[in-house]
């Protein structure tokens, strides 16, 4: 499924007009020079302060480490005292007066930010924990939460929330990166403050500027001894848009457009029309004719025939087609027309399956159906999320899976708070609910190391005092607040050491009831 959700995916993308083909061209460009970046030998910490003038690197050499927790502290290596939040907080008032290069995306829950917004996870978690200490989280009571997918590329932010935290952390996440809003209470239990990350993810592959692809380093692709092979991340949202993605390809392969005289005429697939048979179940498309047509237009084809009518376009569609025409004068139309009709090419009729054409039918000019029945419970929880927004992911100039990802995780955020804030076992506690998409950034085919590059872009976080204060926190306020906090943890566990312990300790006996004895033995360990 997800191969194929992949493939439909491309497919469906190569339908853009041509500015929608520029600017998504432009975006992936941006964003694998910034992925770029975050990959140099010089550590994601050495880079961010040599750019932004951070404390503690001369720019020679290693950072020198400091220490953090809202106060004069001194540098680890003798130097001075001095502000070291001071410095930060200038450093994050200096990223706030940046001029982003990238516009920001329009999303169902609000804008996303996409530039001066990302961090590496190795920045991100000592900077979250810091942020939490600041807020009086008491060290060493703080269990941390992850509402992640299960894929297995979602282990290295894992190991590094525990590093940092000091606790491996509860699981608020199913498949998906959707929440399971149901585990409250035992994660509160466990602990006297709590955080909950919550990131849905999606691949991102620089050597082609895409999202939703990723290599995997455990499967052999069969093209070459080492090749990896590429697959669909995240999984469970390229399975939910094939479907869909299949069937907007088969609505465009179903309208075709041409000028007669001043009109302008649209020919529709009988298929597409209005009809009184039920409708079945799967996805079903639906027109919004109103947009589309001629006012009556529907009651008065032009041209009715046996698997196809043909209807005036609406005013707005006629003047939208001319200026596409006149825009392209000089070329050839329908050189690149898809299996297209040789009686209908020298007709004049254009099909909206023509990457050129595809970007005439805007959002709102269709919509998506399916049965409730095929909706209900949680593993249907993202297509529900998904399905009144598809349309504009489609038509949009963004790959699908990045559109879709961010509205998962806008949804889920909205629907956490609800539900965090309402929760009895949480009161009286220090809590923080982040929330943001984890990109997970393609492994070179040669690259060996265990660990995939995850950058973290944040979106809103509600924080919740054992005073009972509560606020949200929106995107520019919280990538500030983050950017204010040191990467440097002095609480942070020494992972390799801890595990070491596991082995040179001596092992508390476990034991077991002996019928035999009526009494209590310990197990023989091998």
């Amino acid at each position: 499924m997800a191969a194929a959700g992949i493939t439909a995916s491309r497919a469906s993308k190569a339908t853009f007009g041509l500015l929608q083909q520029t600017r998504k061209a432009s975006f992936g460009l941006a964003l694998s020079v910034l992925g770029a970046c975050f990959l140099w030998s010089v550590s994601d910490l050495e880079v961010s302060q040599t750019l932004l003038g951070l404390p503690g690197w001369t720019g020679r050499g290693r950072p020198t480490p400091v220490s953090l927790r809202g106060r004069r502290v001194v540098m680890l290596d003798g130097a001075e005292e001095e502000d070291e939040t001071a410095k930060l907080k200038a450093a994050a008032k200096r990223l706030a007066d940046k001029t982003p290069r990238l516009a920001p995306m329009a999303m169902p829950f609000g804008q996303v930010s996409l530039d001066l917004s990302m961090m590496s996870y190795n920045q991100f978690v000592p900077r979250l924990y810091n942020m939490c200490r600041g807020l009086g989280f008491k060290k060493g009571k703080i269990l941390p939460s992850i509402g992640f997918c299960s894929d297995e590329n979602q282990g290295y932010p894992t190991i590094l929330i525990t590093k940092h935290f000091g606790a491996y952390p509860f699981n608020h996440g199913y498949i998906g990166g959707i929440m399971a809003l149901d585990r409250h209470g035992p994660h509160a239990s466990h602990a006297d403050d709590v955080v909950l990350v919550h990131a849905p993810h999606v691949g991102f592959e620089p050597d082609l500027g895409e999202y939703g692809t990723y290599r995997r380093r455990q499967i052999e692709a069969g093209e070459g001894e080492g090749a990896l092979q590429m697959s669909g991340t995240c999984g469970k949202v390229v399975g939910v848009l094939t479907p869909y993605v299949k069937a907007y390809e088969a609505l465009l392969a179903r309208i075709r457009v041409r000028v007669e005289g001043e009109q302008v005429l649209i020919a529709l697939s009988r298929v597409l029309l209005p009809s009184e048979e039920p409708e079945g179940g799967g996805v079903r498309i639906h027109l919004r004719f109103d947009q589309l047509l001629e006012e009556g237009a529907l009651d008065n084809p032009v041209l009715p025939q046996s698997t196809s009518s043909t209807y005036r376009a609406s005013p707005a569609f006629a003047e939208k087609f001319k200026e596409f025409l006149a825009a392209h004068a000089s070329e050839d139309l329908t050189a690149s027309e898809p299996d297209a009709d040789a009686s209908k090419i020298s007709s004049g009729w254009l099909s909206l399956k023509n990457p050129k054409l595809s970007g005439l039918l805007t959002a709102d000019m269709f919509a998506f159906k399916k049965p409730q029945e095929e909706l209900r419970g949680e593993e249907h929880r993202l297509e529900r999320a998904l399905l009144p927004n598809l349309p504009k992911v489609l038509t949009s100039p963004y790959d699908n899976e990045l559109s879709a990802s961010l509205i998962c995780m806008q949804s889920e955020f909205d629907r956490s708070v609800h539900s965090v804030a309402a929760e009895p076992s949480y009161k009286g506690k220090n809590l923080i609910l982040i929330s943001g998409l984890n990109i997970d950034v393609s492994p070179e085919q040669d690259l060996t190391e265990a660990f995939p590059t995850t950058m973290f872009l944040p979106w809103a976080a509600y924080v919740q005092l054992q005073d009972g204060s509560r606020r949200v926190v929106e995107q520019s306020e919280l990538v500030s607040e983050l950017f204010s906090q040191s990467t440097e943890n002095p609480d942070a566990i020494d992972m390799e050491e801890s595990i070491r312990q596991l082995f040179v300790r001596k092992r508390s006996r476990i034991t077991f009831f002996d019928t035999n004895t009526n009494k209590k033995k310990a197990a023989q360990v091998l």
